[in-house]
């Protein structure tokens, strides 16, 4: 079990257990996400290997939110803190459900834009560059996750936090801006280019808003924990 150092001291022993778990739920989203990375390029073997690794690290996800639904509605869970922590579960799981779903729509999208002229290729690629800047941001924000979890104080925990909050909104510029791009650029290219490219941009950054909507939770837990 993790040592988490400042929740050890605070929490009693379901409590405790659970929280060290969501960790594993963070471990899960990087090696997903340094999947997703290199499958930005577009290639076939790339794109095939993270949809197939992926799948699996969902599956892995599901279990374990199985496994820790069960221990808080059976196991030594504080009643005032279950639905916080069910929440927390639940944002957890959707890490890898937003990872999975992203691999997804590139595979599918592959197999049409073989037909696609140069130039929609192009575009199409120019954009999946700003994906994978949003990814290496998504990757620093769930580093700061993992040292929120580990941190020995709230004041620390809330320092993370805002690490967050600010890897968060760089994002956002980018959602912004490549929403911006295929405004300007829908008279030349097609429905299901426009459609793909918005459906990934708001997947990728929903990664950022759930890691936020997990550090809240978390911060809300130790909040009701230390009143």
């Amino acid at each position: 079990m993790v040592n988490y150092g400042f929740l050890k001291k605070l929490m009693v022993v379901g409590e405790r257990h659970l929280l060290s778990e969501v960790v594993g739920y963070v471990d899960l989203a990087e090696k997903s996400n340094m999947l997703l990375i290199p499958a930005m390029d577009g290639s076939r073997g790339n794109i095939e290997k993270a949809n197939s690794e992926i799948r699996m690290l969902e599956k892995k996800a599901d279990e374990l939110t199985m496994t820790l639904k069960h221990e808080i509605t059976n196991g030594a869970i504080s009643s005032t803190l279950m639905n916080s922590l069910f929440t927390l579960v639940e944002n957890c799981d959707t890490l890898l459900d937003l990872s999975y779903f992203a691999i997804r729509e590139m595979r599918r999208m592959m197999v049409p834009v073989q037909e696609f002229k140069e130039a929609e290729k192009s575009f199409i690629f120019k954009e999946y560059g700003k994906f994978t800047r949003m990814l290496d941001i998504n990757e620093d924000a769930l580093k700061s996750l993992k040292n929120m979890l580990l941190s020995e104080n709230s004041e620390q925990m809330r320092l993370y936090r805002k690490q967050i909050e600010e890897k968060e909104e760089k994002v956002d510029e980018l959602k912004d801006e490549v929403i911006d791009e295929l405004y300007r650029n829908s008279s030349t290219i097609g429905y299901l280019t426009f459609s793909h490219l918005t459906d990934m941009v708001h997947k990728i950054d929903d990664l950022l808003d759930d890691c936020e909507d997990i550090a809240d939770t978390v911060l809300t837990i130790i909040t009701s924990l230390t009143k």
